[in-house]
């Protein structure tokens, strides 16, 4: 049984100016909040949560996005939330001192794709923002390791947003007999 906990107040306070839509869950997931907030105010809500004294035992668990190019055709209804905006970006948060999850939701659009890195701040989120950036095209700006993870340095490719095709642009493979690495380019038929 999860003992409930309230939302601190001083959390409010921070986040009484901007003004977030906070959303939260007592019978899935307990003591986890998920609040939308302004592109602008990122760094200085992590600034916050990291520096004070109740919320300097935090960790970040999760950087992600979620690509919302079909997704006002699924569910109209939802068009609030994503505003026509192209990516939502999300970091994860688990506060020790209070027990809370906290989510923070941010919307980009397609001329905006660019943050400021909380590697300073936290230091997984070096490794977390590289893999977002990477498969997302998010850029973090002020960041100090921008090297690729997983794919080529020649490709310039985003592979988990929507309008990647499926089989993607090259095949790539290893040629013994001229040792080295050997792409194909497909060719797409319009059927």
């Amino acid at each position: 049984m999860y003992k409930k906990y309230q939302f601190p107040l001083n959390m409010f306070v921070v986040f009484e100016k901007i003004n977030p839509v906070v959303y939260t869950s007592e019978v899935l997931t307990p003591n986890h909040y998920v609040c939308f907030i302004p592109l602008k105010w990122f760094y200085g809500i992590n600034q916050f949560i990291k520096n004070e004294l109740f919320y300097n035992f935090s960790t970040l668990i999760e950087v992600s996005a979620v690509d919302t190019l079909k997704y006002s055709k699924i569910l109209p209804n939802i068009d609030i939330i994503l505003n026509k905006n192209r990516l939502i970006v999300f970091n994860v948060y688990y506060l020790y001192f209070s027990k809370v999850r906290l989510s923070l939701i941010m919307n980009f659009n397609s001329n905006q794709n660019h943050n400021q890195s909380i590697d300073k701040l936290y230091k997984n989120a070096n490794w977390l923002e590289r893999e977002t950036s990477e498969m997302f095209g998010v850029y973090y700006t002020f960041k100090k390791d921008q090297r690729i993870l997983l794919l080529d340095y020649s490709k310039n490719e985003t592979p988990f947003l929507k309008d990647f095709p499926c089989e993607g642009y090259s095949d790539i493979y290893y040629n013994f007999f001229e040792n080295n690495l050997t792409y194909i380019n497909h060719e797409f038929i319009e059927l």
